[in-house]
């Protein structure tokens, strides 16, 4: 939380060097918390171009993780309204050029995520957890949102899926305590958007974090609305 005042004052200026201080940031809670974080590619990355990168929601460890399994890119979260509304953090959320989404008003989620496509011509890279929040338990995946993958293919940017495992048993759901240990993230091959459908990118994200993810249950309905 002190960060956030230097993160934001520093976004004022070169919003690319404050992500720079946010993934420092990142890093350092790691090491303080003990936890760390062991990244697999499944396939090469271009650092130079944009991707819109999806993954599940566990844990708040999950933003760490990622930051710190994407080290080469610029990300920009696509984040909640309510986020906001948190004294200092939200200020430095806004002004860090992250992507605001209030999800009560359907056509200005859509405008925001459109807008985020003259960020991405600049090649950075958008950050979705199309689970909209954080899924009940470990073996459990929500119905994936939309919006996301409308970006995508709006855009003509491939999606990356990455699959989290074992950040909930860093830090539980509805608990404060953080406990050591090594989270996982399994990065994706890029998912080429041109001549697809929404529903049939939606199935193949699924697919991949299902399998990633060992869930014990078959592939829940994407969300059709």
């Amino acid at each position: 939380m002190l960060v956030a005042p230097a993160i934001g004052l520093v976004a004022a200026l070169d919003p690319r060097r404050a992500y720079d201080l946010s993934r420092f940031w990142a890093i350092v809670n790691l090491r303080i918390c003990g936890v760390d974080v062991a990244s697999t590619r499944q396939a090469r990355l271009d650092p130079s171009r944009p991707y819109v990168f999806m993954s599940n929601h566990a844990s708040h460890f999950d933003v760490l993780a990622v930051v710190a399994a994407l080290p080469e890119f610029q990300l920009r979260w696509v984040a909640k309204r309510e986020l906001v509304d948190i004294p200092i953090f939200g200020w430095a959320l806004r002004h860090a050029g992250h992507i605001i989404i209030d999800r009560s008003n359907p056509e200005q989620a859509i405008a925001s995520l459109r807008a985020a496509k003259a960020m991405m011509d600049t090649g950075i890279s958008v950050m979705i957890f199309p689970e909209g929040t954080r899924e009940g338990h470990d073996h459990e995946l929500l119905p994936l949102k939309k919006g996301g993958f409308m970006l995508a293919l709006e855009t003509g940017v491939p999606i990356v899926p990455l699959a989290v495992r074992d950040s909930r048993a860093i830090l539980p759901r509805d608990d404060w305590r953080i406990h050591r240990g090594t989270i996982e993230v399994v990065v994706g091959p890029p998912i080429p958007v041109e001549r697809q459908t929404r529903e049939a990118l939606m199935a193949s994200v699924e697919r991949f974090l299902t399998h990633e993810l060992d869930l014990d249950e078959a592939p829940r309905a994407v969300e059709r609305r």
